[in-house]
This record gives structure tokens, C-alpha cells and sequence, in this order.
């Protein structure tokens, strides 16, 4: 064992590939290490994060450039070795390659950033993290409501840029347009109903508004778009059970079910402080009432007089 172990010692690449370890290991610590002061001393999360990534990828490009100047004698024949297995190895590492190029296409495309929220074949969440191989995101829906966090982080290959539809929720313009609907009995003061439900969305969403005009302007000088419907709007409907009112309006995605719920709330509270003029309307409670309206009793029945054949 000692002749192998010195002969293994003796060789000239025992020695350059310790170094390289150590260096790199070396290299890799003072990485974290600026990591972790970055964090500390960075309040703004986007610079943190932006930081962070920067200094790690260069000291990644720091150990690979040591490894290849430690090397740089073998590399003619680690040339030569990686040319006659090139088939191989491409075929073997396809799932790699086509993740490198994801993120190049994600990178230089724009297609998605950390902070933004996508859906990428059934996974929707917010990008949290994008390395050359993978894209990590905080999952909203599955058990939850589709826009809250169920707490799960999903890793998908950056390959899947090339095999699945991205849905991007907020990149060139953050907003979303959503709608509520409510229905009002056909007994009610419909023209009341509906003054109540547009001054409900205009003195809710006016700022939301503002703020979507300029993102709008901005979005509309990159592409080819016509010119959109962005404050709130009022359509009526009505069948036989009720009269079916449609609030759309312009929403920030992150603020998406809680300005429904505020809206929701002011509306319900409006239409109770009429006094009966207007009340929500539904199928149950008109089929309620018709099956609440007294019948004859048995008593009576059996009281009345029959009728001669």
C-alpha cells in the first residue's frame, strides 16, 4: 500500500488537484462568507437579493478560472478526451444543456424575474430564486385560495421554458382585471343598486386606477395595443330569480382577493343601510319564499263541504 500511496503522491497531478480542492473550498467559504455580510448590511430585498447573486457568481467564476489555470498543461488532452466523447456526454447531459439555455432564453428574454409571479404548466407561484439550472417559486393555490402561498417550494428545470406556456403575471404591467358579481332581487330599486355599486368601485379603486393609467401608458409604447377600459365599470343582467349586477375593475395582483373582499363588504353594508330598498338576491330564498306561503290546514279541509258527484 505505501508504494501506490507514493506513487500516487509522486504524481504530478495528485498535487495540482489537492491544490485545486483547497483553493476552491477556500474560495467558496470567503463566497458565503460575503454572502451573509451582504445580507446583514443590505435592507432593500431587491438588492440584497441582487447582490447576492453577484457574489456568487463570482466566485464561481473565480474557482473555475483557478481550476483552469492549475490545469492549463492538461487541457490539450482533456480537449481531445471531451471531443471523442462529446455524443456521449451530449446525450447524457441534454437535460443539463437545455436547462442552460432555459435560463440564457430567461436571462436575456426577460421572460420571468425574482418577485414576479408566473404560472408554468400547473405550477403558479412567485419566483423567488432563478440559478442556471433551475427557477425556485413559492406555490400559491393547491389546497388554499389560488392567490395565497401554501407554504410549498417548487423547483422546475429551466428547460421547461421550452415545453410549457408561461403565464406572467405582472411583467410590463402589474395589474389584473378582476369582477364581482351581485345579485339583487327583482323587487329592488335596481337604479339605486347600481349607484350604490359604481360609488363603491370608484371610491375604492380611484388610487388603483391612477396608478394602472401610468403602467398602462408605459406598457402600451412597447407593444401594440389598443387602448383599454381601466376604471371600474357597472354591467346589469337579470332572469326570472334576480338581477345579476358585474363590478370590473382594475386590481394589483398581490392585493387581488382582499380589494374584493373590501368591496364586497361596503357593498353589502350600502345595500343594508336602504332600509329594504335593495337586498341581495339569490334562486334559494325566491324558492324559499314560495315554499313558506301557508297552505290550507287539515282542519280546514276536513271542515269544508263536500262537494255532491
Amino acid at each position: 500500500m505505501n508504494p501506490l500511496m507514493n506513487d500516487l503522491i509522486a504524481h504530478p497531478l495528485f498535487m495540482k488537484g489537492v491544490t485545486a480542492a483547497l483553493l476552491t473550498l477556500i474560495i467558496l467559504l470567503l463566497t458565503r462568507f460575503a454572502q451573509d455580510s451582504a445580507s446583514q448590511r443590505i435592507d432593500d430585498k431587491d438588492i440584497r437579493y441582487k447582490t447576492r447573486k453577484a457574489i456568487s457568481f463570482a466566485g464561481y467564476m473565480l474557482a473555475a478560472m483557478s481550476v483552469l489555470i492549475l490545469f492549463n498543461d492538461q487541457m490539450k488532452n482533456l480537449a481531445v478526451i471531451l471531443g471523442a466523447l462529446s455524443v456521449g456526454i451530449g446525450f447524457a447531459l441534454r437535460e443539463v444543456i437545455q436547462s442552460l439555455l432555459g435560463w440564457l432564453a430567461i436571462s436575456f428574454w426577460s421572460l420571468y424575474k425574482p418577485g414576479e409571479r408566473i404560472q408554468m404548466g400547473n405550477v403558479m407561484g412567485d419566483v423567488i430564486d432563478i440559478n442556471p439550472l433551475i427557477t425556485t417559486v413559492m406555490e400559491c393555490g393547491g389546497w388554499v385560495r389560488s392567490d395565497l402561498y401554501n407554504g410549498r417550494l417548487v423547483r422546475l428545470s429551466n428547460s421547461l421554458v421550452f415545453k410549457e406556456n408561461i403565464l406572467n403575471y405582472t411583467a410590463d404591467f402589474p395589474f389584473l382585471w378582476d369582477e364581482i358579481v351581485i345579485p339583487v332581487r327583482t323587487s329592488s330599486d335596481h337604479k339605486l343598486a347600481r349607484s350604490i355599486i359604481e360609488k363603491a368601485g370608484k371610491a375604492m379603486l380611484t388610487r388603483i386606477a391612477d396608478d394602472s393609467r401610468e403602467a398602462w401608458h408605459r406598457f402600451a409604447q412597447q407593444y401594440r395595443v389598443e387602448d383599454a377600459q381601466l376604471d371600474s365599470m357597472v354591467t346589469m343582467s337579470f332572469d326570472s330569480n334576480y338581477i345579476e349586477f358585474t363590478l370590473r375593475y382594475v386590481v394589483d395582483y398581490r392585493v387581488r382577493r382582499s380589494t374584493k373582499s373590501l368591496l364586497f363588504a361596503r357593498i353589502l353594508e350600502d345595500f343594508q343601510a336602504t332600509g329594504g330598498k335593495v337586498q341581495i338576491g339569490s334562486s334559494t330564498l325566491e324558492l324559499s319564499d314560495a315554499r313558506s306561503r301557508p297552505g290550507p290546514s287539515a282542519e280546514t279541509e276536513a271542515a269544508a263541504p263536500s262537494r255532491p258527484d
